[in-house]
């Protein structure tokens, strides 16, 4: 389910997590250690300090690779290319893709949200996955109450490396981002924001075990809730929004690797499972270790 993996994003803040966030990519022709981190795009910032290894790890890589530039997508002109992207066609907007019970219905999950300080009416002309996304959000806020959507996780990584002179490498453009969220045809849009309301309730606990398992560090149980049955991504949108990037990446790291050391702090989805990032450079001869 895209919507889960753009914000794709734990639990209390309190909690220490352990080192399964963080691993050490070694051997096969790499010059020195690199690193794989798994973010989440909702937690709060102090996990690093909470990650054993991860201050150190950073000090020692010579680059960090994100999904995207963080610093590029918080301009004002990517905001505002963001803005465009995510606006309906004067023909779909909202009040015109719905019947009367449907708009309700997803109105009143939204102001449930929000206290009744936001509704449909004042996002009738973005796309439904652009509302989807927002309704994401504010139920993984609801798993992170702490959360500081001025201090994002990946944003923050990519802010200590600069202070200690790191290189920010990217892995997409934010154009590329956009698309996956806003590209498809609005009635398969339309059909995923009233899958979202129609699965609220059962949302807000997967969401909940989500963090719960990343705050420890689970990968298995990562996993398990990513591809947790009606609530969960299927095969399809793995391919789309997982399987076919890994792929591409995995290709960037190994030529990385060969000459520079470098830390990659992506979404914690992008780690897990037989292609995930951890086994696919296992396969392709690293040792991937987590950090303890």
């Amino acid at each position: 389910m895209k919507k889960l993996f753009l914000t794709l994003a734990v639990i209390v803040a309190s909690m220490s997590c352990n080192a399964q966030l963080l691993w050490k990519v070694s051997g096969n022709g790499v010059k020195g250690d690199s690193y794989l981190f798994g973010t989440h795009h909702v937690a709060p910032v102090d996990m690093l300090d909470k990650t054993p290894g991860f201050n150190d790890a950073l000090k020692g890589v010579d680059a960090v690779y994100g999904e995207i530039d963080m610093a590029i997508m918080n301009s004002p002109e990517a905001q505002q290319s963001i803005l465009s992207l995510a606006m309906a066609p004067a023909d779909s907007t909202i009040n015109k893709l719905y019947t009367t019970e449907q708009y309700d219905s997803i109105n009143t999950v939204l102001k449930k949200y929000t206290g009744g300080m936001a509704t449909l009416d004042q996002l009738n002309m973005l796309k439904p996955s652009m509302v989807a996304t927002q309704i994401a959000m504010l139920q993984n806020m609801v798993a992170f109450p702490g959360f500081n959507a001025s201090q994002q996780l990946d944003q923050t990584v990519q802010l200590k490396a600069k202070e200690l002179g790191k290189a920010i490498k990217d892995f997409e453009t934010l154009e590329f981002q956009m698309n996956l969220l806003f590209g498809d045809p609005i009635a398969d849009q339309a059909e995923g924001l009233l899958k979202a309301e129609r699965t609220d309730e059962e949302a807000i606990g997967h969401v909940k075990e989500l963090a719960r398992a990343y705050t420890e560090g689970d990968l298995a149980a990562i996993e398990k809730v990513m591809f947790a049955p009606e609530i969960g991504m299927d095969e399809e949108t793995a391919k789309h929004m997982l399987y076919d990037r890994n792929d591409n990446w995995v290709k960037t790291i190994k030529d990385a690797v060969g000459h520079e050391s470098i830390m990659v702090a992506v979404g914690i989805g992008h780690l897990v499972g037989e292609r995930g990032l951890i086994k696919q450079l296992q396969n392709a001869g690293y040792t991937v270790t987590p950090v303890k």
